[in-house]
């Protein structure tokens, strides 16, 4: 994975940008070993609308959720996020404590054998409207900020994890590599 804090000057971009490039499942996980996750709570939630339309659920359903803030090498934090884990796995709240470095879908595969076959990622440009978030991430509240949904899924199809990231604009972009199929 090539990823995380480059030279602004090399990259033609803003200093301190944030800039992943994940292609495989592999490079997932790879990046949970180099940004450490700081638990803020850990808790089982009823879901409310407009998180139950990120998750694909109905309002009200139950989920495990991990706050956290993401924190790179040199222990600085920018993104902001939740995972919601289905709560048939709820005994991971304790590992994900003891595991900073770890992602929780890691973590859920070594512990109940779940792993991850697909995940859908979807990435959106939103203002950032809560003042605690605003906070957290050392923004303006109403500033642009990035918002990734990424749902893990199972083999049959099912989501079994789901995490929700705030990045501040201009410290986030997403980078990918298309190839033309063989004809």
């Amino acid at each position: 994975m090539t990823s995380a804090r480059t030279d602004a000057r090399a990259r033609g971009g803003f200093a301190g940008t944030f800039r992943p490039s994940l292609a495989s499942v592999d490079d997932l996980v790879q990046f949970g070993t180099e940004h450490l996750r700081q638990v803020q709570s850990i808790e089982e939630v009823a879901v409310a609308a407009v998180v139950a339309k990120d998750l694909g659920c109905a309002p009200g359903v139950r989920w495990l959720r991990i706050s956290s803030l993401r924190l790179d090498g040199s222990g600085e934090s920018d993104p902001i996020g939740d995972v919601y884990v289905d709560p048939a796995y709820s005994e991971i709240g304790e590992l994900v404590q003891e595991s900073p470095d770890t992602l929780v879908s890691s973590l859920i595969a070594e512990r109940y054998g779940q792993q991850i076959a697909e995940i859908h990622q979807d990435v959106r440009a939103e203002t950032v409207k809560d003042a605690a978030m605003a906070k957290a991430l050392r923004i303006e509240q109403g500033a642009a900020a990035l918002k990734i949904v990424r749902r893990y899924m199972d083999a049959d199809g099912q989501t079994f994890e789901v995490s929700v990231s705030v990045h501040p604009a201009g410290r986030f972009s997403v980078s990918m590599r298309l190839h033309r199929s063989e004809p």
